[in-house]
């Protein structure tokens, strides 16, 4: 092996290994955004159409992933990956293991947390003294947010970071119990129930969303932190048969584990995408001055970001299965792989260990005929 080609596999290496933030999946996110957009109002829908890029007409789902996508490349139109990497600890908050509750005094110092940045955001979305793009740059923010806040390791442990740390085999495949929550129980829901469809899944969980009750439907950020904290003290790591999982043993969790866990993440899902409209139903109605007030508030710049946006989310709600929907052929998965170039490696594969694993082989194989 060349020196040159040992140093490139670090690279790659380097690169797979650094930890992710990301909530759910593209499915799940995309999913919540287009749930929001089904409960708006004519205010809300007419609002936020006119702070989007024309081009997307309101589509939510166009950036429900973009808060991620600048945090992974450093070919990004709005600047190289660092330059938003104090975006990073907005998308989650760790709370002492096994406490069990989520207490912002706590957990969210100087309010740098998810919880703090939905407040900060809903703020700026509506304040006097900002400018159309930043309130443009503060909705697509809280559409990502609010679905993060709801897959519930996103409330997880300290000790962990969020299961994040935390290695099992699930349907026989290594993977972090974070990525099993954020991705691969969703999509086993999908492959097995629903043909791979995610129009045919959106329907299924629409139904849900319209025949349960919810609660704190209103811009309680708290306790929807709460319960997520709850959720995975009570529920998360749990074995198949309700056995609190020995992480000093090789964790196996099969179709077990997916039964005892899919309705909880089909319940979040739901809930998210109704919260969403309802907070956007209700900014659009009380627009005003509002005083900006958190330390995060300075760090939004007016920067264009339409030209970062996916055109539709036509990808991702039409007859086309996931499988094909992760193709590094797709150019429009992922609104990030619509504005970097080519040969730049497509986000959403960094999700998958099968995609992980297409990637490296290509890239080496590449990089070997090269020298």
């Amino acid at each position: 092996m060349s020196s040159k080609f040992f140093i490139f596999s670090v690279f790659v290496l380097s690169i797979i290994i650094v930890p992710s933030t990301h909530g759910w999946g593209i499915e799940g996110h995309t999913l919540v955004a287009r749930l929001a957009q089904s409960q708006l109002t004519k205010e809300a829908f007419d609002w936020i159409q006119f702070l989007l890029p024309s081009n997307l007409s309101g589509n939510l789902s166009a950036v429900a992933t973009w808060a991620d996508e600048i945090l992974y490349s450093n070919n990004h139109p709005l600047g190289p990956s660092n330059l938003w990497q104090w975006s990073r600890p907005l998308h989650y908050t760790n709370t002492p293991d096994w406490n069990c509750s989520y207490d912002p005094v706590r957990d969210c110092i100087n309010d740098v947390c998810i919880e703090g940045a939905l407040r900060n955001y809903s703020q700026r979305a509506i304040a006097a003294d900002l400018d159309h793009l930043q309130h443009q740059q503060a909705i697509v923010f809280l559409v990502h947010y609010v679905g993060d806040l709801h897959q519930p390791l996103h409330a997880g442990f300290q000790g962990d970071a969020g299961a994040s740390q935390f290695y099992v085999y699930f349907m026989n495949t290594r993977r972090t119990l974070h990525s099993v929550w954020d991705t691969y129980l969703i999509r086993t829901r999908l492959s097995r129930d629903f043909q791979s469809n995610t129009s045919l899944y959106y329907d299924h969980i629409y139904a849900l969303m319209l025949n349960q009750t919810l609660e704190h439907p209103d811009q309680d950020f708290i306790e929807w932190t709460d319960e997520s904290s709850k959720i995975v003290c009570e529920q998360i790591y749990f074995d198949e048969n309700n056995e609190p999982m020995n992480t000093s043993l090789t964790i196996r969790l099969s179709d077990g584990y997916y039964q005892r866990n899919i309705g909880m993440v089909e319940q979040r899902l739901m809930q998210a995408g109704r919260r969403l409209g309802t907070l956007f139903n209700l900014l659009a109605a009380n627009r005003s001055d509002v005083s900006i007030t958190t330390p995060s508030a300075n760090q939004s710049s007016p920067t264009d970001l339409s030209s970062t946006f996916a055109s539709t989310d036509e990808f991702l709600f039409n007859e086309t299965s996931s499988t094909e929907l992760f193709s590094t052929k797709s150019s429009s998965t992922v609104s990030i792989t619509t504005v970097i170039s080519s040969s730049m490696i497509p986000s959403s594969c960094k999700n998958t260990s099968f995609g992980t694993f297409i990637i490296i082989m290509t890239l080496c194989i590449a990089f070997t005929v090269a020298v």
